[in-house]
């Protein structure tokens, strides 16, 4: 039975109502029980997608059973539409179904009137709310317990977290147990809980055989592809095979499109407004960027969060980062993941950046040790400036350059100690050679560190051979003890994402010798937090707890 639109007025009309209503009775008028009021412009008919039926929303322009069925599904999971433009989030609503659709729906209740459509429920919605009811404890994920009426997202996590080390709960009125929980809360959320394990909840079988998500590192070594696994050359690393990892979050949402959570996701999380500043010249040179980031303990469990695969390749491509030296790598097939993320995008975020130029390659040095010091590197950034970079393995700079550099290979081979990790990499922009010495500093520098680093600046300067110490110094005393080189940043430059991180990251390059950079640099420091990446019991945290930083190097012709 539809609704009258003169049922939703403000508290002030109803006088005039229960007046119309009285006056009808004296005129004796007879009026169906299924009355409307025609549609004004006052009143125009909306549907409230928060509220409308399976049946309901199939009356709209372009809504197949199968496209209500996943509007609803998509609604159950987050909650509510908080704005029309919601709507697009679900599967298969695009952007011009959505224009289609906005002249006749909406997501605020007092702008709702009934349409002339069946409220009956059909077997198959039904069927689904049946199916969606009850949550159960014993095997859905923190994402599914917070959308429970009463459970927020702390207390989602604190019934997983209790699960993980006590093992199923064998009754509802167990999870009293549970921190945060009280008599009064429990009383409240057992009705929309069950203790039933669904195949459909507890386990979604992933391609190469992952199963529920990422958290479980034994099963990193199901996760990495054969193609990963082929044997490569040390030195020099390029992707031709794609390699896929499924998007998807811990213990699925086997009933929902894994795709659209993500996209939610990622809608609410910031991205920076990207600035024209910088489009590879400056002043009418052309110049590229080189950059280091301390990415902390980058593993394969950490880098298929497509949060941090999103932050990561987001923030070079914003930046127009063009060589990258990437410190901390626990797993160098993370770097390759990486690396393929660039070149063939899974993550919308990242597929729809237009200026990737997708030939993007990554390089680990021979003298890398067991936590290796890595390179991306953008072959060619396009846009026409032909900026092309190539990598040259240190033992072969001589074919490149027109000077003995046998003593400098030496001595830069052997460049490590207890204190800190270097590993080297020469690189070609545009014929120009340049080698860059990636430092990983885990202690405050000695006299001897410093002596050694000392003589490799100057070796480097001898020959005139443009060289930069990149990567992460610590402190601002181990930048200041090598005193023959000139820190590009300064000392006032917040390295850290917070204050609780110790960390100083730079870029130095001898003071005594002329050197091609610009003077331009910086530090990264928003776009580095996804919704979708864990910070202690929140979300919300960064991809690393170090800041990103650039430099600029000039290209002459």
């Amino acid at each position: 039975m539809g609704q009258s639109p003169s049922s939703i007025r403000s508290k002030g009309s109803r006088k005039s109502f229960r007046g119309f209503v009285r006056r009808s009775k004296l005129n004796k008028s007879s009026f169906s029980h299924t009355f409307n009021l025609p549609p004004s412009e006052e009143y125009p008919e909306l549907m409230n997608i928060n509220t409308a039926t399976e049946e309901q929303l199939m009356t709209l322009p372009g809504v197949s059973r199968q496209l209500a069925r996943e509007i609803v599904r998509h609604r159950q999971m987050i909650g509510r539409f908080k704005r029309v433009d919601d709507l697009a989030l679900v599967s298969g609503i695009g952007a011009e179904k959505l224009e289609l659709l906005r002249p006749e729906i909406c997501t605020n209740i007092r702008r709702q009137v009934s349409r002339a459509s069946s409220c009956t429920h059909s077997l198959d919605s039904f069927r689904l709310s049946m199916e969606t009811k009850l949550c159960s404890v014993n095997s859905s994920s923190v994402f599914q317990l917070q959308c429970v009426p009463g459970l927020n997202q702390e207390l989602a996590a604190n019934i997983v977290d209790y699960r993980d080390k006590k093992g199923p709960f064998k009754s509802l009125d167990d999870l009293i147990k549970v921190r945060g929980i009280d008599i009064v809360r429990l009383s409240g959320v057992k009705p929309h809980l069950s203790l039933d394990l669904r195949k459909s909840e507890s386990e979604q079988h992933l391609p190469n055989g992952h199963v529920n998500g990422w958290t479980d590192a034994s099963l990193n070594g199901s996760l990495i592809s054969s193609e990963l696994k082929t044997p490569v050359s040390p030195s020099r690393k390029s992707f031709t095979m794609p390699v896929k990892f499924p998007l998807t979050l811990p213990n699925g949402f086997a009933a929902a499109p894994v795709n659209d959570i993500l996209d939610l996701l990622s809608a609410y999380s910031h991205r920076p407004v990207v600035r024209e500043d910088f489009m590879y010249e400056r002043e009418g040179v052309r110049c590229c960027r080189l950059a280091s980031w301390n990415i902390h303990q980058l593993t394969i469990e950490k880098v298929i969060n497509p949060g941090v695969r999103e932050v990561m390749c987001r923030t070079i491509l914003e930046n127009k980062l063009s060589v990258i030296a990437i410190q901390d790598v626990v797993e160098t097939d993370a770097i390759k993941i990486i690396c393929e993320e660039l070149n063939a995008p899974t993550i919308r975020r990242v597929r729809e950046w237009k200026l990737n130029s997708q030939n993007w390659e990554y390089c680990i040095p021979q003298s890398a040790d067991c936590r290796p010091l890595c390179f991306i590197y953008e072959n060619s950034n396009g846009n026409n400036k032909s900026v092309t970079i190539e990598d040259v393995a240190t033992d072969q700079l001589h074919l490149v350059v027109n000077c003995d550099v046998k003593q400098l290979v030496e001595m830069l081979d052997d460049l490590r100690s207890d204190r800190f990790n270097t590993s080297t990499q020469a690189f070609l922009i545009c014929g120009r050679p340049i080698i860059l010495v990636n430092v990983h500093c885990k202690d405050t520098l000695d006299e001897e560190d410093c002596r050694r680093l000392k003589e490799v600046v100057d070796a480097a300067s001898a020959i005139k051979l443009q060289l930069a110490l990149i990567g992460e110094f610590l402190t601002w005393g181990n930048v200041q003890s090598l005193q023959n080189c000139e820190s590009l940043l300064n000392e006032e430059a917040k390295t850290t994402v917070d204050v609780n991180t110790i960390g100083k990251s730079s870029v130095l390059c001898p003071g005594n010798m002329e050197s091609n950079f610009n003077g331009h640099s910086g530090t990264i420091k928003s776009g580095l937090c996804h919704l979708a990446i864990p910070r202690g019991w929140s979300w919300g945290g960064p991809a690393s707890p170090y800041c990103p930083i650039w430099t600029e190097i000039k290209v002459p012709d």
